[in-house]
């Protein structure tokens, strides 16, 4: 994902939580539910590194 993704219709976009995106120095994106707190922030996640990533417009 890039900064030059388009936005996702809100209508197309999955039902379920809000996710927050993170990325560290190491090239890996993090997800975590915008809604966690505390111990969930630490273990409902799913990391992926930059190579596993692609185009959302090539994906759609």
């Amino acid at each position: 994902m890039s900064a030059k993704d388009a936005a996702v219709d809100p209508s197309m976009a999955a039902p379920g939580d809000d996710l927050e995106l993170l990325s560290d120095e190491d090239g890996r994106w993090t997800i975590v539910p915008v809604a966690a707190e505390g111990d969930e922030r630490l273990t409902q996640w799913l990391t992926v590194d930059a190579d596993t990533l692609f185009e959302l417009d090539d994906w759609r």
